[in-house]
């Protein structure tokens, strides 16, 4: 009896693992890129609001900024946010890509432009440096779970409209 319980154990964990390989190696990861600074910090709630701007945080949450160089020719890998992401561009182009576009069509923003990315498994995206230069952004990650992960790798969209 002892041992088939222990097969019984051993063939779900084996099974367990090979989900969890054919899971990551679905994941779309970075390619030419590196960031030249990472900084992290918890704050506490807080509630701001002006005529124009409102922001409301009602637990506790990480904040990061981060600056990322993408070569020419690298991407930023299928991704999404936990929170919304707030991202300037100070270098080169960047073409961002939503996974829910079937046409795969890029938005571009030069230096100086920028935009939000919204965040949650709805919206999926890839930045990717198409140009001749390296490419470089300032991302903010707002409402970030404390000491979690600010960056979710995601599957490449499946049907792949995408050549690349």
């Amino acid at each position: 009896m002892r041992r088939i319980a222990r097969l019984v154990i051993l063939s779900c964990l084996v099974a367990l693992i090979l989900a969890m390989g054919a899971t990551t190696s679905l994941a779309t990861t970075p390619s030419g890129s590196s960031a030249q600074f990472t900084y992290r910090a918890t704050l506490d709630p807080y509630h701001f609001d002006s005529n124009d701007f409102k922001i409301f945080q009602k637990d506790r949450q990480d904040i990061v900024m981060r600056q990322l160089t993408l070569a020419p020719g690298g991407s930023a890998g299928w991704h999404f946010h936990p929170g919304p992401s707030f991202v300037i561009v100070t270098q080169g182009t960047l073409s961002l890509y939503q996974a829910s576009d079937p046409t795969c069509t890029a938005q571009r923003f030069g230096p100086g432009e920028g935009f939000v990315e919204a965040p949650g498994e709805d919206h999926v995206h890839i930045a990717r440096n198409e140009g001749t230069t390296p490419l470089v952004i300032v991302i903010t990650f707002l409402d970030v779970p404390i000491g979690r992960p600010f960056r979710l790798d995601a599957p490449a969209p499946q049907p792949d409209n995408c050549s690349f």
